[in-house]
């Protein structure tokens, strides 16, 4: 992924993360992302409850750019840890348009 295109995830994955969760909340839970290779993975992290010094994180979504057609692809993560397709939704060069998916969350797979 070239710097152009993590400076395109910098500012709308970025941005989502940072609107998701309400300013009163922030102390609770937390939203962010990283870059692996060709993977963007937004994370929710919140405060262990048996020590909340210690912040968990849980991965919600994966974003995978395909270099070859400038397109993204959205995944969802089942609860044995494996990562599956985004069901009746094509790859798209619309970044927005994942990030959108994501928050209204029709199918109920990222945010229950």
């Amino acid at each position: 992924m070239d710097d152009q295109i993590k400076q395109k995830v910098s500012e709308i994955v970025g941005r989502f993360c940072e609107n998701r969760v309400p300013p009163h909340a922030r102390d609770q839970v937390k939203m962010f992302y990283r870059i692996r290779g060709n993977d963007v993975i937004i994370f929710e992290s919140r405060p262990y409850w048996r020590d909340t010094s210690i912040w968990t994180e849980l991965p919600i979504a994966k974003i995978k750019f395909l270099p070859n057609d400038k397109d993204w692809q959205l995944f969802w993560q089942r609860a044995n840890g494996r990562w599956h397709q985004y069901p009746d939704f094509s790859p798209t060069n619309n970044l927005n348009e994942l990030i959108t998916e994501i928050d209204i969350d029709p199918h109920h797979v990222f945010w229950g």
